[in-house]
């Protein structure tokens, strides 16, 4: 399995549970930021959403 490093968390430590699947029966932990506003800039701007720099990633926050 390939494992794809998002841009914005270039220099920083990273749990291993990160890339760990996750269970769909388990209370999913919130992210922080808003997805769908930020899919939608990183579609605009013609990007993936691991290419996003902490930068852009920060406009989102909640």
């Amino acid at each position: 399995m390939s494992v794809i490093k998002p841009t914005f968390l270039k220099n920083e430590m990273v749990q291993q549970k990160y890339y760990e699947k996750p269970n769909p029966y388990d209370m999913t932990p919130s992210c922080h930021v808003n997805l769908l506003m930020m899919s939608r800039y990183a579609r605009e701007c013609g990007k993936k959403l691991t290419e996003l720099t902490a930068e852009e990633v920060k406009k989102f926050s909640i």
